[in-house]
């Protein structure tokens, strides 16, 4: 099986490339800077980089880079800093998810590939009315225009469930949601339908347990079907 991975140098992705080379998986990366990668990767024989901007790759290039590809994973996301908050890509993980979907589609691969969007727990899922309190509603809707980042997370989701929809001959997703992230080692974790922890009072979620959860999609059928076409949402299991 060979996967895609966008935003594989990131805190997240590069977890994911680990642990899915570590389990003798074929992985593509398409990187900007490969020089992030430790060694033991950049040399592990299962590693293709492509290296290169995401979106400005031309769409004919994007196709040849998804063909063959069972999975496409995007951990895309904007940098915490002021640039990265309100300067350009504003659309970044939006306008990937969009141009990846499209290269997908235009290859036609005979099964639907797997296409598997790390986003945010601040995202509503539109498929069931999740619980939140009016001043978390209040907030969210106040991060939807004062804070480019969180639109785009939120339009990205959007253009999955309403562009590609659960019929699409081929391409199934699944969009999964972190609560808080922190850096610490692979560990229990609970996967839920929606939030069960308001916006200050989030359940830390290690990158390492979301990487494996993706890993576990894309290897587990079982878990796949389980789901697909659906928002989990991942946090450390309580001790």
């Amino acid at each position: 099986m060979t996967t895609l991975i966008v935003g594989a140098t990131g805190m997240t992705g590069h977890r994911l490339v680990e642990q899915l080379l570590h389990a003798k998986h074929k992985v593509r990366v398409v990187v900007r800077s490969p020089h992030k990668f430790p060694a033991n990767i950049l040399n592990d024989p299962n590693l293709t980089v492509i290296d290169a901007i995401l979106l400005n790759l031309s769409d004919e290039d994007m196709a040849v880079h998804v063909k063959g590809c069972k999975a496409v994973v995007s951990c895309l996301g904007h940098s915490l800093n002021f640039s990265g908050m309100f300067g350009d890509p504003r659309k970044l993980c939006t306008d990937a998810t969009r141009r990846l979907c499209k290269a997908i589609t235009f290859n036609s691969p005979h099964e639907p590939t797997k296409f598997i969007l790390m986003n945010s727990v601040g995202v509503q899922n539109p498929d069931c009315r999740e619980k939140r309190k009016w001043f978390e509603r209040g907030l969210l809707s106040l991060l939807r225009h004062a804070v480019p980042p969180h639109r785009d997370n939120e339009t990205a989701a959007e253009h999955l469930h309403l562009n590609i929809g659960k019929d699409n001959t081929h391409i199934q997703w699944c969009i999964v949601r972190p609560d808080t992230l922190i850096n610490e080692e692979v560990s229990a974790y609970d996967i839920e339908e929606s939030p069960i922890t308001g916006i200050f009072t989030g359940r830390p979620t290690t990158r390492s347990n979301v990487a494996h959860f993706m890993s576990e999609l894309i290897d587990n059928s079982k878990i796949w079907d389980t789901w697909k076409h659906r928002m989990p949402v991942i946090m450390n299991s309580v001790e």
